[in-house]
């Protein structure tokens, strides 16, 4: 994940504040989202430095900002996990979750932003404008669809299949 991988240098720059928006509108996908996030949760807590001082918002956004859960340590995420249930369904527009982080940097609610990922389907509509963070649009490739994100933003497709696969050959090894 462009985002999140550790830095290559001696000192580690830590994460402190990050974004994760989920697209729940009708058109995605709930299985994707759930493996999405089981997915990035298994990324983060690789990370040596991840889990000592956050702020990870886990924001749900069809056309309208519907949940924004704050995680601060391993635990809050595995029952966030455990709990999960998608809040949406209506249409997608992408504008409404980045004026939603615009507006908490904007009241101080982020030390350090390092970064806004977005899982959708695409479809939708994007901000015009570039934010003050980096952005990556991800995909799944069993969902996915050409799409042409702005030019600011990173755009990453997913291969569950493979992600699995991968999972499956880490346990193997132990």
């Amino acid at each position: 994940m462009p985002l999140i991988e550790p830095l290559e240098t001696k000192e580690m720059k830590k994460i402190e504040d990050f974004v994760i928006v989920l697209d729940t509108s009708m058109s995605c996908n709930g299985s994707l989202i759930r493996r999405f996030l089981e997915e990035t949760y298994s990324v983060l807590s690789e990370s040596e430095s991840f889990f000592r001082k956050i702020q990870v918002h886990i924001i749900q956004c069809d056309e309208k900002i519907q949940d924004d859960q704050v995680i601060h340590n391993e635990k809050e995420m595995e029952a966030y996990l455990s709990d999960f249930t998608i809040k949406g369904g209506g249409n997608t527009d992408f504008r409404p979750a980045f004026s939603y982080v615009n507006r908490l940097a904007e009241e101080g609610q982020f030390d350090c932003l390092c970064g806004l990922l977005y899982f959708t389907d695409g479809y939708g509509t994007f901000p015009a404008k570039m934010p003050p963070y980096d952005t990556a649009f991800i995909f799944m490739k069993d969902d996915y669809r050409d799409v042409d994100v702005p030019p600011w933003a990173i755009k990453l497709i997913l291969d569950t299949q493979a992600l699995e696969r991968e999972r499956t050959a880490e346990h193997d090894e132990y």
